[in-house]
């Protein structure tokens, strides 16, 4: 990232104002007006006394730190993954601030870190999140002004999402505005490209991952159509959807939990009892692995799943707190059985 840029968006990270950094450093506002377009450099005895000011360093502000590679990329996301795993949340959250700082110039690395940071808030059940929301936002406002338009639209999304949770329908609508789907699929052009260069372990993890994040989204359709059903009344649609749904996740090879979730929807919104506490006692034991098929699957035969029993024992964490405080469940806890399901899942 040229210093310009540095010096531009830490400014206004910071909350100063141009003349508020000119009479800091002793210099005039157009000076520092010609600094942040890139008319013209600070004297080399300004660089000191101006890190300082934007509470960074002279190699970041000089760039002296060279753009990430993809190895590097990699290395550090999953660091942080292994941190807040492993010592919390506060550790991985100190040390991307970090990275971040280090690499400034890598707005690929900073999407993911933010991405991550903001979803292990709720997934991780981190306590006093807002304490973290700050400099989150910061880093999405900075984003959305991306040179990279993946970014832009990736921090695009999280911002809708965020307005869509606070019931600011009209925000939403605005951001959703601005996003333009991309002409040409990068990720899916780059695998093919990795298997005419014959590099097909690399294109293999590209196109399972794609799988992944495929069947993902297909969970999130389906129930938002099983949801509208069920609005409408038409429950006989809503179980058919379920059904399958459960087909085509398994076909897919996807965890038992994924399978279920449409059944489970369509169970809580009749408030059935007992297919309830049945398809919730199926996802627990699933998602604390209990099954195994996807680490077998032929589908997925070069992603690394090493952290998946862990990850989605943490799901299952979050879960359960749903289960035990969402007014959904209400009609679940006076039911037999539901004490002997808290009892063998509450305590993990």
């Amino acid at each position: 990232m040229p210093i310009a840029n540095i010096i531009r968006e830490r400014r206004r990270e910071l909350g100063l104002t141009q003349e508020q950094v000119a009479q800091s450093l002793g210099v005039s506002a157009p000076a520092v007006n010609k600094w942040e377009r890139g008319a013209s450099y600070p004297d080399i005895t300004i660089i000191p006394p101006l890190a300082r000011l934007l509470q960074t360093d002279a190699n970041t502000l000089l760039s002296f730190e060279a753009d990430l590679d993809e190895e590097t990329n990699l290395a550090i996301q999953r660091e942080v993954d292994r941190l807040v795993r492993e010592e919390g949340y506060v550790e991985g959250f100190a040390y991307a601030q970090e990275q971040l700082r280090l690499y400034p110039a890598s707005d690929e690395l900073a999407i993911v870190l933010t991405q991550y940071l903001d979803g292990a808030l709720t997934l991780f059940q981190v306590e006093d999140p807002d304490r973290y929301r700050s400099a989150l936002d910061k880093a999405c406002e900075r984003l959305s002004q991306s040179a990279l338009p993946e970014a832009r639209e990736q921090v695009c999304g999280m911002l809708i999402a965020r307005a869509m949770q606070d019931g600011r329908y009209e925000d939403a609508q605005h951001l959703l505005d601005t996003i333009h789907q991309p002409q040409i699929d990068r990720e899916e052009r780059q695998a093919i490209l990795l298997m005419r260069q014959g590099r097909d372990e690399e294109a293999a993890r590209r196109w399972e991952a794609r799988l992944i994040r495929i069947s993902a989204d297909l969970m999130g359709a389906i129930n938002s159509i099983i949801e509208i059903a069920l609005r409408a009344g038409r429950v006989d649609d809503a179980c058919a959807c379920a059904l399958r749904a459960q087909a085509t996740f398994e076909a897919l090879d996807q965890p038992g939990w994924m399978r279920l979730a449409p059944s489970l929807t369509v169970a809580v919104a009749r408030q059935d009892a007992d297919e309830t506490l049945d398809l919730l006692e199926q996802m627990m034991a699933s998602l604390h692995g209990g099954d195994t098929g996807v680490l077998k699957s032929p589908l997925y035969r070069y992603s690394d799943f090493n952290d998946l029993a862990q990850l989605t024992s943490q799901m299952g964490a979050v879960m359960l707190a749903g289960v035990q405080a969402d007014e959904d469940y209400a009609f679940l806890r006076e039911a037999p059985g539901y004490g002997a399901f808290l009892k063998k899942w509450g305590v993990r």
